[in-house]
C-alpha cells in the first residue's frame, strides 16, 4: 500500500497493543494485534475472509522499523470496516461484558472518536473540573494494590515510584493533583497490564534460581556457559512485549485490580 502515511499510533486496550496507521486520513489496524487481542490464533487465515478492500498489506520502512519487529519488513492491515468484520465474527460479539464486546465498544467509544479529531489516539489529559475525587479509601486501595505489586522486590521504592508514575500517565493527572472517580477503570486497566509485566519477570527470576541451583551447584556445570542461558532468559523477560502477552494473570491477581475497580 502507497498511500501517504500520517501517523502510527499504538493505543492500549487491557493487556493488549494494538498499533493503528492513518493512510490518506483512514485509521487502519495491525491485523496482528487485532487478532492477539481477540485471541484468534490464525492470522493469515483469518485476514483472507475479508473482503480485498478491508485488508492490505504494508510497508514498514525505514522510518517506522523500531515500532515492528526488525526481521520484518511487510505487515498485513485491515480497515475499520475489516477490524468490525473480525470483531463481530467472535463468538459472543454482542453479548455485553465478552472479550469482543468489550474491544469494540472501546474502539467505538474512546479510539476512533479520538483519531478522527486529533488524527492520533491519547490519554486522557487532565483538566480540572468539579469531578468526583478520590475518597481516603480509593487512595488506601490503591496505595495497597501497587504495595502488593512491588514489596517482592528488592528495589521497593523504585518499583514503586515507576507504578505511581504509570498511573500518572495512563489517567493524564500530574502529581500532585488528586486522582479522580472516573479514573478507576483506566487505572485498574493499567494495573493488570503492569501485573502481566511483574508475573512474566518473576516467573524468570524463579527459573534463573533452579537452573543457578541444579546446574551450577548440584551438577557443576560451566559456569560461563550457564550464566549466559540465565542472562538469555532475564534479557527475553525483559524486552519481551507486555501489551502482548497472552499468559492469563493469576486468579488472585486478576481480582485485586477488579476490587479496587468496584471500590471495595
Amino acid at each position: 500500500m502507497t498511500l501517504p502515511v500520517s501517523a502510527i499510533t499504538p493505543f492500549y486496550f487491557e493487556r493488549h497493543e494494538v498499533r493503528t496507521i492513518m493512510l490518506n486520513g483512514e485509521p487502519w489496524f495491525v491485523a496482528q494485534d487485532v487478532c492477539a487481542t481477540l485471541q484468534i490464533q490464525n492470522v493469515t487465515q483469518t485476514i483472507e475472509k475479508l473482503d480485498d478492500d478491508e485488508r492490505s498489506m504494508f510497508n514498514i520502512g525505514l522510518s517506522h522499523r523500531d515500532m515492528f519487529d526488525n526481521r520484518v519488513q511487510e505487515i498485513n492491515i485491515i480497515s475499520e470496516s475489516g477490524m468490525f468484520t473480525l470483531v463481530l465474527r467472535c463468538r459472543d460479539a454482542v453479548k455485553q461484558g465478552t472479550l469482543p464486546h468489550r474491544f469494540r465498544k472501546w474502539v467505538t467509544s474512546e479510539v476512533l472518536p479520538s483519531i478522527r479529531k486529533t488524527g492520533k489516539y491519547e490519554h486522557p489529559v487532565y483538566k480540572p473540573e468539579s469531578h468526583e475525587l478520590f475518597t481516603a479509601n480509593d487512595t488506601s486501595n490503591l496505595a495497597r494494590l501497587i504495595w502488593h505489586m512491588s514489596h517482592n522486590f528488592r528495589f521497593k521504592q523504585a518499583w514503586s515510584n515507576g507504578i505511581w508514575h504509570a498511573l500518572r500517565e495512563v489517567t493524564g493527572v500530574p502529581s500532585p493533583q488528586p486522582m479522580e472517580v472516573l479514573h478507576i477503570p483506566h487505572i485498574a486497566r493499567e494495573c493488570e497490564r503492569i501485573w502481566a509485566v511483574i508475573e512474566r519477570l518473576q516467573s524468570a527470576m524463579v527459573e534463573a534460581e533452579r537452573r543457578t541451583i541444579r546446574q551450577l551447584v548440584r551438577k557443576r556445570e560451566n559456569v560461563d556457559s550457564v550464566m549466559g542461558e540465565i542472562d538469555s532468559l532475564l534479557t527475553e523477560a525483559s524486552q519481551s512485549n507486555a501489551f502482548m502477552l497472552t499468559d492469563t494473570l493469576t486468579r488472585w491477581h486478576k481480582s485485586e485490580p477488579g476490587q479496587f475497580a468496584q471500590r471495595h
